[in-house]
């Protein structure tokens, strides 16, 4: 399939931006409504969580082409605690479910990272393809040198994670996605030079950075399309260097 015919695929035009865009759009329209007294805005508007959840399940429903889906979990897990504490169902501070939420993440993603460790050596699969990192409070640094890689998860909280992937190699044409979920924490990713990189990121007081250096006269691969890197989730005061 061309890269062009994938650029219209669902899974591609549906990114977290996307949906932030709509929800603007919405409740700018629910606030128009509200002066002309056709709806009551404060009733409306507590349903705003219902965008964080939103975000949540895309991020889970992507990340599954790479056997993922803890970061989707983290983010629905606490758009629906807002929701409910909107409409006044449950009336709990955010530091009272702060930490038992960080627990049930953490346990929930060792659990994940074990079944799915399970998974790929009952089916033979290579481990290298792929990488899921988890940093709380702490630091993690890996290397992938697979011939073939597919993309992974990674999820810092509070901690940061240094990814080199200048060994590693996609396939021209081809695609790999990294599910990123940085909250307070962030991330260093070294690419090769000739791939391409995108990254529909949902950046929440954060930022991304894209130092790479340009490609090399006649590096690139004449009339095959370059390698790409998809980067996509959510940044949440912290933020992600891109490098070569």
């Amino acid at each position: 399939m061309s890269m062009e015919n994938r650029e219209l695929e669902p899974g591609s035009v549906m990114t977290p931006r996307l949906i932030i865009g709509l929800a603007i759009a919405l409740f700018g329209l629910v606030l128009v409504l509200d002066r002309l007294n056709l709806v009551v805005a404060d009733q409306a508007l507590q349903w705003w969580p219902a965008v964080i959840i939103a975000i949540g399940a895309l991020i889970f429903s992507q990340s599954r082409r790479v056997g993922g889906g803890i970061n989707g979990v983290i983010v629905m897990l606490v758009g629906a605690w807002l929701l409910l504490n909107s409409l006044a169902i449950i009336r709990v501070r955010f530091w009272e479910m702060f930490w038992p939420l960080v627990l049930i993440g953490i346990g929930s993603a060792l659990v994940l990272q074990a079944a799915r460790r399970r998974t790929r050596e009952i089916s033979g699969a290579d481990a290298d393809a792929t990488m899921t990192i988890f940093a709380v409070l702490s630091g993690m640094k890996r290397t992938s040198a697979a011939e073939r890689f597919r993309g992974g998860e990674i999820t810092a909280f509070m901690g940061g994670a240094q990814i080199d992937l200048r060994q590693a190699t996609i396939p021209p044409g081809e695609e790999a996605a990294l599910d990123i979920f940085i909250v307070m924490g962030g991330c260093e990713i070294f690419v090769p030079p000739s791939w391409n990189v995108v990254t529909p990121l949902v950046p929440i007081m954060g930022g991304i950075d894209d130092k790479r250096l340009p490609p090399l006269p006649g590096s690139a691969e004449s009339g095959r399309p370059a390698p790409r890197l998809v980067l996509r989730g959510l940044i949440m005061m912290g933020g992600i260097e891109i490098k070569s």
